[in-house]
């Protein structure tokens, strides 16, 4: 019996006898206290315990450390008294004290949310145009405070006027974007654009762009300016043009795919610039999945390819908007280029050698839509014939189309890839390929070369326009995108061979002269021009190292081979341009700082 496992009972004189003592209250073991049987006491292990092992050790209250049921019997305690104090916190002193690891950064989204934007009365809303007077707050529009309350979205709210700043600023940021609005990926007709941007109608209206595309050209508006007040509440711009540009597509806007696809591009531009890479990276992706998702690179196909369906409406399919007009359908097709062009660029300039990849020229991926022109031969009503393989044909060599003076976005384009095509092929070279990959390499490389110079010889010279003329950054652009596709391809072999030497320094030589015009007359480049130019700098830095080791690396076929000084100067005007552009750019700052670095290291 459970009750007998204390004491044996035996038959002397007729009467039970006790073998132990009475057992003093309170040295029971822990587990014979809480079955209530009788404990002997003994130690370490009782008699109970011993005849019948149980799952919990036995124990005394009394032990040299706290036994196992005492600390259990506290933390019992201490979770009862941490309850009391959260069911009655203004009765209670916590016992807890937490921290929060996050708060610096609740409170930078707090002061960029509330209190609304305020703008100083005696501050004007804009500096200069001009990109390198960052301090100044000169402007023609009239002083004063001219902005409504404006703070960030809140879930599921309609836009409202109230997140818009008052008409007088909505004017001056889109004046301030759209002069250097190509450079950023722009493809809408700006006119149209900016006729429809000042509507006296509410946010959101059909009738005025996206709420997501206002807020960003207004963030690049604030962020171009250079105003000091409102360069303060950029962070806040920022939010807004992200929280629209992610949801806009599940409203009801007629343009809201066209204009979403243009705020994606916009913002890509604006982290690119900033030094932001991964948010830059994820809109140039998101970009790429809804141009081609909307079928953007099917237009005007020679090829039949059934409507792209967006989605369903009570079991309807819904389909784009078909364009009404040849500027509808140009702004869809310039929209793509400006998709590709942008991936092109952030690849090369983010991604590794080896993982520069053609993610638009996938398998199973033909681009059939005819090349881009510009928005006011759209707005005449000129639409470019049906076309097929358009890519593919250009690096085939099969394209026959000519460039002429008015096709800059083609020239950009064009460059473009083959600024691109040079990554990708150099970037898997490898010396010890074996025969065949090599031959399929040098095929690769001679016609990849070829393109180039061909089209090189195509480009008119950046010294026929002005300096004022808004084409000629995009000029500027294109011929160092040519120049820089000759450094990726010639590059991998200027230690080794002359030929390919000379081609990468006339290419560096181009890219820093820039046909002779005045930088500080240009006003802003595209943000990967810093990285054009810090290529064109490490050609020079590794050529002055060359000369001073003569005797190691090979000498020009020419005998144009430039002095140490003369490489000097080039640096210098490189490292000028880099300077002159670092002012109010984070990635070209950083860019001169790792030019400087390796100019030092030699």
């Amino acid at each position: 019996m459970l009750g007998d496992s204390s004491s044996s009972t035996g038959r002397s004189g007729g009467g039970p006898i006790r073998t132990t003592k009475p057992l003093k209250r309170g040295k029971a073991c822990m587990n014979c206290r809480f079955l209530k049987i009788k404990c002997d006491g003994s130690k370490p292990i009782c008699g109970p315990c011993r005849r019948h092992p149980k799952e919990d050790e036995c124990e005394y209250s009394d032990g040299p450390g706290r036994s196992r049921t005492k600390a259990l019997e506290e933390q019992v305690l201490r979770l009862e008294a941490r309850l009391q104090e959260l069911e009655n916190p203004e009765a209670t002193t916590p016992s807890v004290k937490l921290h929060d690891p996050y708060a610096q950064y609740h409170e930078t989204q707090r002061l960029s949310r509330s209190p609304p934007i305020f703008i100083p009365q005696d501050t004007a809303p804009f500096a200069p145009l001009s990109p390198f007077s960052p301090t100044s707050t000169s402007s023609s529009l009239p002083s004063g405070r001219h902005w409504n309350t404006f703070s960030a979205l809140k879930p599921d709210t309609e836009p409202t006027g109230a997140e818009e700043p008052s008409q007088l600023l909505i004017q001056g940021m889109v004046d301030k974007f759209l002069p250097h609005a190509a450079e950023f990926g722009f493809f809408l007709h700006k006119p149209t654009f900016r006729a429809n941007a000042l509507l006296s109608l509410p946010f959101g209206h059909p009738q005025r762009p996206t709420p997501a595309l206002l807020s960003v050209v207004y963030l690049w508006g604030v962020h171009l300016g250079q105003s000091e007040a409102l360069l303060r509440e950029e962070p806040g711009f920022l939010i807004r043009a992200v929280q629209h540009t992610a949801t806009d597509l599940l409203g009801t806007h007629p343009n809201r795919v066209l204009h979403t696809l243009q705020a994606q591009v916009l913002l890509a531009y604006y982290f690119f610039r900033t030094g932001r890479f991964l948010e830059a990276k994820g809109q140039t992706g998101a970009a790429i999945s809804l141009s081609l998702g909307s079928g953007f690179h099917k237009l005007r196909s020679t090829n039949v390819w059934p409507p792209t369906i967006l989605g369903l409406f009570q079991d309807t399919p819904l389909y784009l908007d078909h364009p009404q007009t040849a500027l509808d359908e140009g702004e869809r097709i310039n929209a793509f280029w400006a998709v590709f062009v942008l991936h092109k660029i952030i690849t090369v300039a983010l991604e590794p050698p080896a993982n520069v990849c053609g993610a638009l020229e996938a398998p199973g991926i033909q681009i059939d839509v005819p090349w881009p022109l510009e928005t006011s031969a759209y707005a005449e009503g000129t639409l470019m014939p049906e076309s097929s393989s358009t890519v593919r044909s250009f690096l085939g060599g099969a394209d026959t189309l000519p460039l002429d003076a008015d096709s800059i976005s083609l020239m950009v384009t064009k460059a473009s890839i083959l600024f691109h095509r040079s990554a990708h092929l150099t970037g898997h070279w490898s010396p010890n390929m074996g025969q065949r990959e090599f031959q399929a390499f040098a095929a690769g490389f001679q016609t990849v070369n070829r393109l180039i110079e061909t089209f090189r010889s195509q480009l008119p010279p950046i010294s026929t326009y002005r300096a004022s003329d808004p084409a000629i950054r995009t000029l500027i652009l294109t011929h160092a995108l040519t120049d820089a596709a000759t450094i990726k391809l010639h590059g991998i072999f200027a230690y080794a061979d002359s030929a390919s030497k000379q081609h990468c320094l006339t290419a560096a030589r181009s890219i820093i002269d820039c046909g002779g015009v005045s930088l500080q007359e240009v006003g802003y480049l595209n943000p990967i021009m810093g990285t054009l130019w810090m290529s064109a700098c490490h050609v020079f830095i590794d050529e002055v190292s060359r000369l001073r080791m003569p005797a190691s690396w090979p000498q020009s076929p020419t005998g144009e081979e430039l002095t140490e000084e003369g490489l000097m100067e080039y640096l210098r005007n490189g490292i000028n341009a880099l300077s002159l552009y670092s002012e109010d750019n984070v990635l070209t700052r950083y860019q001169l700082t790792k030019v400087q670095e390796a100019f030092n290291a030699i």
